[in-house]
């Protein structure tokens, strides 16, 4: 049969009374419980007294309109109020419990995990007081979130973004970061492109141009010429570039598109007749600038004047040669005639004073159009 009204306790103690002895001065007594005037009966001298009349009831204290007269235990107060429950909760509750209003927990709360209605545990606070979100041991590589006692925030996602951070209406800083409570930093964003820095020193990511582009945080301005990369003690290691390089200004004559080092093999002309010789030849080309060296070291070519091959890149066409300078011997003659390199061919032009040479040496700088 169904129970209307409140379920009743498990247990009920009996009706607390509570005795006083009177001195014929005191007006004032402490009861045991809490209540009002209307919910306890108060005897005098076995006499009933009158509420509100001859008594009034504040909270624990009874206080009376004229003081008791003397006597030992000859006043008692019966509590009529509602009867004190004691009640034993059961050690564990197998159905789900619902408070319809606010819990109030005054001692200790354990709990292995909070349960969301779903199939896992929610979160759960270990015994180093570290909160787990979907987890239930601490750890990097374990999913879920984690606030650690020490103060770290711990994040680990399956294929996602770990977190997202976003500020809406304006631009400015998104992350602030902070030492002992100052400002060393910042990301943050600016017409909707990402920047970070700290100081007067930062980037703006301008995804427009896709151009990483420097940036002064503090004034929230693009700046020009003010932030270096690098310095002569804390330099980076290496550069790589698919485009060019602006040195010194900003128009087409200041831009460097090309350097290369590398070494080149002189060929063999029409004239002259060789007999083993080996050679070692360098050369050093900057944007369309191109010097060569040539080196002899070993055979013999008997030649006075002919053509050689095997230059790296092609003498430009709008040049009409070039000269350069070097050395031939044969043992008696230490002279160079002239060297020439002529405009749209990979060719030079060799005069010495004489043949048999053992070793040749020469420099020539010349302009090429690639």
């Amino acid at each position: 049969m169904a129970t209307l009204g409140n379920v009743p306790a498990e247990a009920y103690t009996n009706t607390v009374k509570d005795s006083f002895s009177g001195n014929g001065s005191a007006t004032a007594f402490t009861m045991s419980l809490p209540t009002v005037t209307n919910d306890v009966r108060v005897v005098v001298e076995n006499v009933i007294q009158d509420p509100t009349v001859a008594y009034s009831v504040s909270g624990t204290t009874l206080t009376f309109t004229s003081a008791p007269p003397t006597g030992t235990n000859n006043i008692y107060v019966v509590h009529l109020g509602p009867a004190v429950m004691t009640t034993v909760p059961p050690a564990e509750i197998a159905d789900a419990t619902t408070f319809a209003s606010s819990l109030t927990v005054q001692g200790a709360f354990t709990s292995p995990g909070i349960d969301d209605n779903g199939n896992a545990t929610a979160m759960t606070i270990d015994s180093n007081e570290n909160v787990l979100i979907t987890k239930t041991a601490t750890g990097i590589a374990t999913v879920g979130s984690e606030l650690k006692a020490t103060g770290e925030l711990l994040a680990t996602v399956n294929n996602d973004a770990c977190a997202f951070l976003n500020r809406k209406s304006s631009d400015g800083d998104i992350i602030n970061l902070r030492k002992d409570g100052t400002t060393v930093g910042s990301i943050g964003t600016h017409a909707s492109n990402i920047t970070i820095g700290t100081g007067a020193t930062g980037l703006r990511f301008y995804d427009t141009d896709n151009v990483v582009m420097p940036r002064n945080p503090s004034t929230g301005a693009s700046v020009n010429g003010t932030i270096s990369l690098g310095e002569p003690l804390n330099r980076f290691k290496d550069a790589y570039l698919s485009g060019g390089i602006y040195l010194g200004g900003t128009g087409s004559a200041n831009k460097l598109e090309d350097y290369e080092e590398g070494t080149w093999t002189l060929t063999q002309g029409a004239q002259g007749t060789w007999n083993s010789p080996t050679f070692v030849g360098k050369y050093t080309k900057i944007g369309q600038l191109v010097t060569v060296t040539m080196e002899q070291n070993a055979g013999t070519i008997s030649y006075q004047k002919t053509y050689y091959g095997g230059l790296p890149f092609p003498v430009s066409t709008t040049s009409h040669g070039y000269k350069g300078v070097g050395g031939a011997s044969n043992g008696n003659i230490d002279d160079l005639g002239g060297i020439m390199a002529f405009s749209g061919t990979t060719q030079i032009y060799v005069l010495t004073a004489g043949s048999n040479q053992t070793n040749l040496i020469f420099s020539i700088t010349y302009h090429t159009d690639s």
